[in-house]
């Protein structure tokens, strides 16, 4: 009987006395708004030619992986034709997901055959994400480009090569 009462008793002041010192690691990481924004100039443009429907000829140029956006929340990509004329050659674009894209394609609004308002116009929404761009492993998504447009817009001026006149902004709404 002692030794029941022993043991009870030894058990009663292990339990009692037991102090468990549990540690977890505690990580705060504040995030600030990162966005960073590139357009890739390709080499060699190859325009295919496409009949318009205003009866003036369409040509179509593609660019591959043109547009990369990184971006720790939502992000709106816009676009304004450069040519600054109000009734100038028609220009209009279609964004795709690049080949080489691996980031966060969750809530992203591609436009198709947008048309550019001019220079002096508001510009026309071509992307729109309400995610960050990072997907836990990859932070950035790519994007091609496809550029349809009069063929009014290669013609050269003076000295100049005929050039796609886009003009991009990208911002954190």
């Amino acid at each position: 009987m002692k030794k029941v009462f022993a043991l009870f008793l030894f058990l009663f002041i292990g339990t009692n006395n037991l102090k468990i010192y549990a540690q977890s690691p505690g990580l705060s990481i504040k995030l600030l708004d990162a966005l960073s924004f590139t357009i890739t100039q390709p080499e060699l443009l190859n325009f295919v030619s496409k009949n318009g429907s205003k009866k003036k000829d369409m040509m179509i140029a593609k660019v591959a992986d043109h547009i990369t956006v990184i971006s720790s929340r939502g992000y709106e990509v816009r676009a304004i034709s450069g040519s600054g004329i109000k009734d100038g050659p028609f220009l209009s674009l279609s964004p795709f997901f690049g080949e080489t894209n691996k980031g966060n394609t969750n809530g992203v609004v591609l436009a198709r055959d947008i048309a550019l308002p001019p220079a002096n116009g508001n510009p026309a929404t071509v992307i729109s994400a309400a995610n960050s761009s990072w997907n836990g492993i990859n932070p950035e998504n790519k994007f091609n480009v496809e550029y349809s447009m009069e063929s009014d817009f290669l013609k050269p001026k003076g000295k100049n090569r005929p050039a796609i006149p886009v003009i991009y902004t990208v911002l954190q709404p």
